[in-house]
């Protein structure tokens, strides 16, 4: 069987061997609008684009170029796809970023912002459990009592031993008493004047769980997928 001339799929997308994946979807996208059956008056349109279409599938992917490049300079290089019957080809024209590769700064930034994005994970949940047990402490430590509002800004109560106390009324957070005539705080046995609200933490013992369990779950992925990128030959 006589030996058939392939094209050069470089010259067909009209860019340099050296050219990079984005240089080589850029040229793909210019001349697929230059040659698509739809648009162009050329009489030889469709073959020439069913031509394009097969040189950047080959050229867009890293091992297929790879293996084009090595058999490059020898009779036989890597064939085009066989085109399609006579005919208007039915071809869709990738939309959107096309061929976009990891560069290997890319993926350095996701290795690294994987990272750190981990270790903020891992002082999340270290503070979410260091909170946790504080609050814990407190209120075992804390004795509660169900404290007057006298005004101003001032709650009375009275404590174990029978001692009146008049302090100010702790500030409240997340899940706080209402606003009626009495609150629930508990009072130091050692100080009775210094008094915390009697409270539950669990809604913010939770929010923070989750934000701990997003970065410790996010940050790992990314450091895997910068790594696996690394790994393997990307775009310039």
């Amino acid at each position: 069987m006589p030996t058939t001339t392939r094209p050069d799929l470089y010259v067909v997308l009209g860019v340099d061997a050296s050219a990079g994946g984005d240089d080589i979807a850029r040229a793909f996208r210019a001349r697929a609008k230059q040659l698509h059956p739809d648009t162009s008056s050329e009489p030889d349109a469709a073959a020439k684009f069913n031509e394009l279409v097969g040189a950047y599938g080959v050229l867009s992917n890293h091992r297929t170029r790879r293996e084009y490049d090595a058999r490059r300079d020898a009779p036989e290089v890597v064939v085009v796809p066989a085109r399609s019957a006579p005919g208007r080809p039915v071809v869709r024209v990738p939309s959107g970023p096309l061929g976009s590769k990891w560069s290997r700064r890319k993926a350095w930034t996701a290795l690294i912002a994987g990272a750190l994005v981990a270790v903020l994970g891992i002082g999340a949940a270290w503070l979410t459990w260091h909170l946790h047990e504080s609050d814990a402490q407190r209120l075992a430590d804390y004795r509660p009592v169900s404290a007057s509002r006298i005004g101003n800004g001032d709650i009375e109560f009275i404590t174990a031993d029978g001692r009146i106390v008049s302090t100010r009324e702790p500030e409240q957070h997340g899940e706080g008493s209402d606003l009626g005539p009495t609150v629930k705080v508990r009072y130091d046995p050692a100080q009775p004047t210094h008094v915390i609200v009697d409270a539950s933490s669990m809604g913010r013992d939770i929010t923070l769980a989750i934000v701990s369990l997003k970065f410790l779950i996010g940050g790992p992925v990314f450091v895997v997928l910068g790594a696996r990128r690394l790994r393997r030959p990307v775009a310039s």
